[in-house]
């Protein structure tokens, strides 16, 4: 399986070493799930919208459609901070490496049911995926700033300081999922 392929955000990062640790955590999370590259295109990016899943349990919006689009948005956040003289106060390439391991968990959250549908795993349910994400990275050495995406990207990180890439990475999920449940429950 080509990570690289399907995530061509990772050559965004600048840091060779970042860069194969993000790959390496992306390709454990795979494997250690057990899916394979056609599985990766039939993962929802969340399981609390119903109508997101479509005809023959094909997601319309993949976990993998929603990583690269949360790290896209990450990008193009820094490129207008840079635009407002304030992008050197930002690490680029831990944003991006957060934006692209921010639901690394998700990958080991979920599970294929005897019928073929994705559903939450029994460890999923009472653990979540930000603190599995970060569980399964935590060999890697990565830097606080994408520890720190890993589990507090979402309600988890509600309470807590988040740092200022974390913030950005955070808003960008919030982004990807807030106004994408209103219009396919509105519908």
């Amino acid at each position: 399986m080509e990570i690289k392929k399907l995530f061509p955000e990772i050559e965004e990062i600048g840091n060779e070493e970042l860069k194969n640790k993000v790959i390496k955590a992306l390709e454990k999370a795979i494997n250690i799930g057990g899916w394979n590259e056609e599985d990766l295109h039939l993962i929802p990016f969340t399981l609390l919208i119903p109508e997101l899943i479509g005809k023959n349990s094909i997601p319309k919006i993949s976990i993998i459609k929603h990583i690269r689009a949360v790290t896209q948005m990450c990008i193009a956040t820094y490129e207008r901070y840079e635009m407002l003289g304030i992008g050197d106060k930002l690490n680029k390439d831990e944003l991006i490496a957060g934006g692209l391991l921010h639901d690394v968990g998700k990958f080991i959250e979920y599970e294929r049911d005897k019928t073929g549908k994705i559903i939450q795993t029994k460890d999923g349910k009472y653990i979540r995926h930000p603190a599995m994400g970060l569980e399964l990275v935590y060999e890697f050495d990565l830097p606080l700033i994408v520890r720190q995406a890993i589990v507090f990207h979402s309600k988890e990180g509600d309470k807590i300081p988040r740092l200022t890439e974390v913030e950005i990475i955070h808003r960008c999920d919030f982004l990807c999922f807030a106004p994408v449940k209103q219009i396919f429950e509105n519908k």
